[in-house]
């Protein structure tokens, strides 16, 4: 089986960010319901993706490629995630 080394990269990069995001430490930060949801649908949908193409490798299944440009904005995603040390808070307030 054989896997597209963007897939691959976008993979563990969508596994990196979901663990950042799921180990952040509030530290005193307010708490607020729009920035908790949009860190959970992140950690979800980055750890979903991770998930998938791990147990599709486990699983010898077939794995759709995706776009080594899609790479480039998760590569983005990870370094701002890093950054903020998880707080996807920090990360939007960077955006604005």
């Amino acid at each position: 089986m054989m896997i597209d080394l963007s897939t691959l990269a976008a993979s563990t990069l969508c596994g990196f960010i979901c663990w950042r995001v799921a180990t952040f430490r509030r530290d005193g930060a307010r708490y607020r319901l729009g920035m908790s949801l949009c860190a959970y649908l992140l950690a979800v949908g980055t750890g979903g993706y991770w998930l998938s193409v791990t147990l599709c490798l486990l699983t010898k299944a077939p794995i759709a490629p995706i776009s080594p440009f899609l790479v480039i904005v998760f590569i983005i995603l990870a370094v701002l995630v890093w950054q903020a040390r998880g707080n996807v808070a920090a990360v939007l307030r960077k955006a604005r």
